[in-house]
C-alpha cells in the first residue's frame, strides 16, 4: 500500500511531539491532519492544549483507539513512545525525517509495529 493511501485510510492519528510553535513540524503536521478531517490527538508532556484542543501527556492517556502515531520527536525520546504504542496496540508508526535512527527502527520492529519513514506534509499534498 502506498504511503498516501495509508494516510487516507488512517482516521484516528496521534501526533507525538505536537507543539504550539507555528513554525515547527509538530504544529504544521497536526494542523494538516485536522484539515484532512482526521481525528487528531496531540501528545506532549509540555502542553495541555493546542488552540483549544486537549492534548495528552502520553499516548496511553488517549481514550480512543489509534490507527497511527506520527513521531515528531528526537530519536532519543522515541523509545518510550514505541513502548506506549505497543501497549496501546497502535499498528503503525509514521516517522518524520530526522525522528529515527537504526536503534529506534530496531525497537519498532521488535515491538511488531509497522513503520513508515516519510514526510506527512509531502504525502498529504501528493
Amino acid at each position: 500500500m502506498e504511503n498516501k493511501e495509508i494516510l487516507c485510510q488512517a482516521q484516528h492519528i496521534a501526533v507525538i511531539g505536537v507543539t504550539q510553535n507555528h513554525d515547527k513540524y509538530g504544529y504544521k503536521i497536526y494542523q494538516k491532519l485536522k484539515e484532512l478531517q482526521k481525528h487528531v490527538y496531540g501528545v506532549s508532556p509540555i502542553y495541555n492544549e493546542i488552540e483549544g484542543d486537549k492534548t495528552y501527556p502520553s499516548i496511553l492517556d488517549i481514550p480512543e483507539a489509534i490507527d497511527m502515531a506520527v513521531f515528531v520527536v528526537n530519536p532519543k525520546l522515541g523509545s518510550e513512545y514505541v513502548k506506549q504504542c505497543h501497549d496501546k496496540h497502535v499498528p503503525l508508526i509514521w516517522l518524520q525525517p530526522s525522528t529515527y535512527d537504526d536503534q529506534l527502527l530496531s525497537e519498532i520492529e521488535k515491538a511488531n509495529i509497522q513503520s513508515i519513514q516519510a514526510c506527512v506534509l509531502v504525502e498529504a499534498d501528493k
